[in-house]
């Protein structure tokens, strides 16, 4: 994780802290209210378009394909800005859908990438007391108070996202005294999350015979929301980051240790819990901020050693990924810029194991004939 914070506290007193209820049920019809209301015009403005498109064909006046494309274009740029503005006002799952959306050129128009890349992974955190106190009720015993646990804790977070935010502390002498990285769960954010992507799966579901789009988003919706399940289990995280790690750290045939071609955090052992996981502190910048932290060291980013950097950066990625999709079949599912790390002493880390997937033998072994066919 990035060390960008600098507020630390030694105590603490969690007890103030109140946490959000769950949403209600009319909580949750006012929230889907909010999204559909804005939802709905931007669908029907796009079946409208399609319709008039066809009249003019039955009709035998077609518009030429540069109106047809101004049409589009317009289409695309009215949608984008009023999804833009419904998401900054609700956020929950719709920034992180925001964020997917963004960095995906290949599958959405251009004028929705450029409109939602705005919406970054520092919105909204949550108070320190109260990420303090899902720490407390999570992770401490009984008889322990949350300095018996952390000697600093950064309430400045060094991140904060949809589901989680993260920030660094130093834990006791009693837990090993090590500079680690806490991601805490927001509470009551499962049911928001959920409730939330059951609309998005709706208004893509209503586009899915739509030939003028370039894929099934409908389908995207749904594997979402699959691996969105996974993200709120952090137990299951701990495990994914340890059996990357192991499997990375031995031979293929498992009989020697070898060097890691990156730097993993681990999670730290009795401080793992649904909501909350400790692990190591990787110090360093995400690369989606590689280049602006060279430029501000002084570092022209295109110059001979940045690129060596490059090369660097894409064997080690490639042959991490290359052993666990081929070798394991078991893989990071998440590996997007802000997700690989440029650490302070030119090592790459990878974090956020929330996402993972599993690819069975028989479809391994298919992948590694197709390579293996497209290398000849």
């Amino acid at each position: 994780e990035s060390s960008s914070s600098t507020s630390t506290t030694t105590t603490t007193s969690s007890s103030s802290a109140e946490f959000p209820p769950p949403l209600t049920s009319i909580e949750k019809v006012q929230r889907a209210a909010t999204f559909w209301s804005v939802a709905l015009p931007i669908v029907a403005n796009y079946y409208g378009l399609i319709g008039n498109l066809k009249l003019q064909e039955v009709l035998g006046t077609p518009l030429s394909e540069e109106d047809v494309e101004s049409l589009w274009d317009n289409m695309h740029v009215d949608g984008a800005k009023k999804l833009s503005d419904v998401v900054t006002d609700l956020k929950g799952f719709y920034v992180k859908t925001a964020q997917i959306i963004s960095s995906r050129q290949d599958l959405f128009p251009k004028q929705y990438t450029d409109a939602l890349s705005g919406f970054t992974d520092n919105l909204d955190p949550m108070p320190a007391e109260l990420a303090k106190a899902v720490i407390v009720q999570e992770l401490l015993n009984r008889d322990e108070k949350f300095e018996d646990v952390f000697s600093e804790f950064d309430e400045v977070p060094l991140g904060a996202a949809s589901v989680a935010q993260v920030h660094r502390a130093v834990l006791t002498d009693k837990y090993g005294g090590r500079e680690v990285a806490v991601k805490i769960q927001r509470p009551s954010i499962e049911s928001k999350l959920l409730a939330d992507i059951a609309n998005l799966k709706a208004i893509s579901k209503a586009f899915r015979n739509v030939d003028a789009l370039p894929l099934d988003y409908y389908t995207v919706m749904v594997e979402l929301e699959k691996q969105l399940a996974d993200e709120f289990d952090f137990v299951a995280e701990a495990v994914a980051m340890d059996r990357i790690y192991n499997s990375l750290s031995r031979s293929m045939d498992g009989t020697e240790v070898t060097e890691l071609p990156l730097v993993l955090p681990r999670p730290v052992a009795g401080l793992v819990s649904r909501r909350v996981l400790v692990m190591d502190y990787l110090e360093g910048v995400p690369l989606s901020r590689a280049r602006e932290e060279m430029e501000r060291r002084g570092v022209d980013p295109d110059s001979p050693e940045a690129k060596l950097f490059g090369r660097k950066l894409l064997k080690a990625l490639t042959y991490a990924f290359g052993r666990n999709i081929l070798e394991t079949g078991f893989f990071h599912a998440d590996p997007h810029p802000g997700n690989i790390f440029v650490l302070a002493n030119g090592d790459i880390g990878l974090i956020d194991f929330g996402q993972v997937k599993q690819i069975s033998g028989r479809n391994r072994e298919t992948l590694d004939k197709e390579m293996i066919a497209l290398d000849e």
